[in-house]
């Protein structure tokens, strides 16, 4: 089925299928929270850079981590070294139900040639409801706040989800002629158009309509919590949706057994207990999950010309003046190959010579920005696309 054909028949009154998107699914979250909640809620990881020496022995220069930007569901960081007169890169973290500290590799490889700037998207549920909603037209507010405050000609790297909310930032920028526009962008297995070679993860988040994700996977942060009220898409609940977008055989027993309440109930909690609890997960509020559920998964917005940022269209055909670069990994499980490339054809106004594609070969998703493959692989492109578009980072 052709990309505009399968765009256009996505049923939202589609029954969904009790293999992959069960009921039960809220009652099991607060189980998992109540059973496992220490090893669920962990404070996040610290980056641990701070203070290091990068560099030659007795040459290494001392690496400083500093909140440049303070605001309610995000901070932007700045990890530089002293002194500081290099190309400035925006990492913008994936807004995924993790901390921005799961790059602290992704930051090490750039710290060497570039002022690292960061987004750290905070937990929703650690968000007084008084500062109000956050939905994917916020998300692009944040990062065009956050592309302004450095300035021009810095880099711009997005990774997985927040790709499709940085092109549109860009374009934004591009369509105002705003000096800040970035240099070059980045975009890193992120679903630009996800009708493409659907993953897991496309089929679940299309296998029902917005209505069933809102009444069976939203629920509201208790009151003893700071964003107490806040509707939220919970980090336990992403864990257990996680199973059904990899059609486990949990949920298939699950189904099974709906008409049977001991069975169904033993079945949830067998399933319980197959959840990853290596990471510690935080909530995303509903109206962002909702949102970029809708645009980027449902309706293909960006890939069809049709996204709006507070009623305005965006063009990425307006970018002109930034280079791109996107990435895919050959083995990618989450994000279907072709999905960010797609991205070269919505940005047309951009010279085919600062146009570039690369397919990290024996790559999963994760490999684009930790690993081996990243250091070896993907650093090297994004060092070569700065010097591609004659910006080589100062060495010295």
């Amino acid at each position: 089925m052709s990309p505009a054909t399968d765009a256009e028949s996505f049923d939202s009154a589609r029954m969904p299928n009790w293999l992959t998107h069960p009921p039960g699914l809220r009652e099991l979250a607060l189980m998992l929270e109540s059973t496992c909640g220490p090893s669920l809620r962990q404070p996040n990881p610290a980056f641990g850079i701070d203070s290091m020496l990068i560099g030659p022995p007795g040459q290494g220069r001392v690496v400083r981590e500093q909140t440049v930007i303070s605001a309610p569901f995000c901070r932007l960081l700045r990890f530089g070294l002293e002194p500081a007169a290099r190309p400035a890169v925006l990492v913008v973290a994936p807004m995924s139900g993790h901390s921005a500290a799961q790059l602290r590799e992704t930051v090490l490889a750039l710290l060497p040639e570039y002022e690292v700037y960061l987004t750290d998207w905070r937990d929703a549920r650690d968000v007084p409801l008084a500062e109000g909603d956050f939905g994917l037209d916020d998300y692009i507010d944040y990062l065009l706040r956050f592309m302004i405050h450095i300035g021009p000609a810095a880099q711009v790297l997005a990774i997985c989800q927040s790709c499709v909310p940085a092109l549109a930032a860009t374009a934004l920028l591009a369509q105002d002629e705003h000096p800040a526009q970035p240099y070059s962008l980045t975009l890193m297995a992120g679903p630009i158009d996800a009708r493409l070679h659907p993953s897991p993860v496309n089929r679940f988040a299309t296998g029902a309509p917005l209505a069933w994700f809102e009444d069976n996977l939203i629920s509201t942060v208790a009151s003893h919590l700071p964003g107490a009220g806040r509707r939220v898409y919970a980090g336990p609940m992403q864990l257990l949706t996680s199973l059904g977008m990899e059609g486990n055989r949990r949920m298939t027993t699950l189904a099974a057994n709906w008409a049977d309440p001991v069975r169904y109930w033993q079945a949830m909690l067998e399933m319980g207990k197959a959840i990853p609890l290596q990471q510690p997960v935080m909530d995303l509020t509903a109206e962002f999950y909702l949102d970029n559920l809708r645009e980027v998964f449902q309706h293909y917005a960006l890939a069809r010309g049709c996204l709006r940022h507070r009623g305005r269209l965006v063009r990425p055909q307006a970018i002109k003046r930034t280079a791109l670069l996107t990435v895919e990994a050959r083995k990618d499980e989450i994000c279907g190959a072709g999905q960010t490339l797609a991205a070269h054809q919505l940005c047309s106004g951009i010279p085919e010579a600062r146009r570039f594609h690369f397919v990290a070969p024996g790559a999963a998703h994760r490999d684009v920005f930790s690993g081996a493959h990243w250091r070896k692989q993907v650093f090297p492109q994004v060092y070569k696309l700065a010097i591609s578009s004659g910006r080589e980072p100062d060495r010295k």
